[in-house]
């Protein structure tokens, strides 16, 4: 297996550059899958039922747009943009592969408000899965596995149990980066309130009371 390094991981040390401890997001191409029957899906109802709730509540605001002021459309665009950053900038190009560094104010604390507000999942399990995808890429233990379907990579993976192979790989990658951040881990703790805060209640309090 041939392992990568992302530009945050190379420092230059009397002029040549010297690899850092390595983010495993690169294919293994040893890893084989194995042979037999699949093991069955099972259902997860709570995510099941949040996601088509969450994916209703999109439908009914599609059919209130014609009627939002211009300000609240605004306001969207907004919330959409800083929680695509979140996600896009954060949780996937920071965290993830580590592509550059970020300092607390300048970006990691509010990527971290931003990917809270896109409510998909919190930091460390994003960055995680992420990489055990880039790693075991289109095979059982890839999280999001392409040749599971259309509908499964991309919201089916997250209404059933993860393949065991998935968590097996998990378990085994060098997250220690990850465990060291404290925006992370702090995230992390306070998911659950943040997701609450950041994804519901801060974009409806700025419609309603900031926007009137």
């Amino acid at each position: 297996m041939t392992e990568t390094r992302t530009l945050h991981d190379v420092k230059l040390q009397n002029g040549a550059a010297v690899a850092e401890t390595p983010v495993e997001d690169v294919f293994d191409d040893t890893y084989k899958m194995k042979e037999g029957p699949k093991p069955p899906r099972m259902l997860v109802w709570r995510n099941i039922i949040l996601m088509t709730l969450l994916h209703l509540g999109a439908l009914y605001g599609l059919v209130l747009l014609p009627s939002a002021s211009v300000s609240t459309v605004a306001w969207t665009a907004v919330c959409y943009l800083i929680s695509a950053l979140g996600v896009t900038a954060g949780a996937h190009r920071l965290w993830s592969h580590r592509s550059y560094k970020a300092s607390l104010s300048s970006a990691g604390l509010p990527r971290s408000l931003g990917n809270s507000m896109a409510f998909q999942n919190d930091i460390y399990e994003w960055a995680r899965d992420h990489r055990v995808h880039h790693k075991y890429s289109e095979t059982d233990a890839d999280p999001h596995n392409a040749t599971r379907g259309f509908f499964f990579s991309h919201v089916g993976w997250l209404m059933v149990r993860k393949h065991p192979d998935v968590v097996e790989k998990g378990k085994k990658l060098e997250l220690s980066d990850l465990k060291a951040d404290k925006v992370v881990m702090f995230q992390r703790r306070h998911y659950k309130l943040s997701v609450v805060m950041l994804c519901f209640v801060v974009p409806m309090f700025g419609a309603l009371v900031l926007l009137g």
